[in-house]
């Protein structure tokens, strides 16, 4: 039965584009020039609906910040579950944007690519800052550890879809896959302090250089975004207003759900050095960054009384969370032995 209809289908179709085609004939004394509207038309669809129904389909970006993440013991970490939840999120959950070549609908989008290579970034140099002190003085010779090679691919650079950026018939790993890579090694590495193949030991020292790379990081989008309104804010329209506020503010949602992580690994910490109130602070701050959505990005003048200027709302955000860090950074720095400030 489903086969007669499939024929019946398509003989009605045929039907309707013989009359068509019989229709541009009698229209144009040239049949090429009737080919040639039939590709016109096939053209303008695929731009009026291929291109946009796809991205907006494709688009979305995450901001939510009430996340939690459980662990099954006492001996993993929530911040590698949370790493890991967070690539999980970008990568298999949702499409990774800003590899798509011209083919994908998603390739037109804007925002969206550049949320997501700002949220990699901050979890890059998290991961790398992590590695560096809680596996690195464990595994400093053979540089092999999961935790090492999770950080190694996460700096891989996000717009690589199939071929190297300078050579175009060289074949390349898509950022994709080599972020999926990185989830699985910090997959294992949790499954190793499980085990307890390996120790993640939870000391002053670490948390304070980490928090300095976060709060390094920071200064460098407040510095980004400082830029872009000094020099583009007199401008009647800034069009790269947009990048600079979704990147930055994907590097901030990276931190938000990280520094609430570090609270759960580093609790007794946190409680012992009456931490507590300033992180509290800090991850309020962070939140508010995130939840910044404004429908169009404007980069206005500051003094203007009409029109906002959505880079400085992020930008005191971002100034407010570090100078909390900053305290957060001497409280503990007090308490630890010269060598190891």
């Amino acid at each position: 039965m489903w086969r007669h209809k499939i024929i019946n289908i398509l003989a009605i179709l045929k039907a309707k584009f013989n009359i068509y085609r019989e229709h541009l004939r009698a229209r144009s004394n040239n049949f090429s020039e009737a080919n040639f509207d039939i590709i016109l038309i096939c053209i303008a669809c695929l731009f009026l609906l291929y291109y946009p129904l796809g991205a907006l389909l494709t688009h979305k970006i995450d901001r939510n910040t009430d996340i939690e993440i459980k662990s099954s013991t006492s001996n993993e970490s929530q911040t590698v579950e949370m790493i890991s939840y967070l690539i999980n999120q970008e990568v298999n959950e949702k499409i990774w944007t800003p590899n798509l070549p011209f083919f994908f609908p998603a390739a037109i989008l804007d925002n969206m690519p550049n949320y997501q290579l700002g949220l990699l970034n901050g979890l890059s140099k998290f991961t790398t800052a992590f590695e560096k002190r809680i596996d690195g003085n464990i595994n400093n010779k053979e540089n092999n550890s999961k935790l090492y090679r999770a950080a190694t691919l996460l700096r891989y650079p996000g717009t690589i879809w199939m071929f190297d950026q300078n050579n175009k018939i060289k074949p390349m790993p898509s950022a994709s896959n080599q972020y999926r890579k990185a989830r699985r090694m910090l997959t294992k590495y949790n499954q190793s302090l499980i085990s307890g193949q390996n120790i993640f030991y939870k000391r002053t020292e670490d948390l304070a250089y980490i928090l300095k790379k976060i709060n390094i990081s920071l200064k460098q989008s407040s510095n980004q975004l400082t830029v872009a309104i000094r020099e583009n804010s007199s401008s009647l329209f800034d069009f790269k207003a947009d990048d600079v506020f979704y990147y930055n503010q994907g590097k901030l949602y990276a931190y938000s759900m990280l520094v609430k992580a570090l609270s759960y690994d580093y609790k007794q910490i946190i409680i012992n050095y009456n931490l507590y109130q300033n992180w509290i602070s800090l991850s309020k701050t962070l939140e508010q960054a995130c939840n910044i959505q404004p429908s169009i990005v404007r980069n206005a003048e500051l003094s203007s009384s009409w029109a906002p200027n959505h880079l400085a709302y992020l930008n005191a955000d971002t100034i407010k969370a570090s100078n909390i860090l900053t305290k957060i950074i001497d409280s503990l720095e007090k308490i630890l032995p010269e060598k190891e400030k």
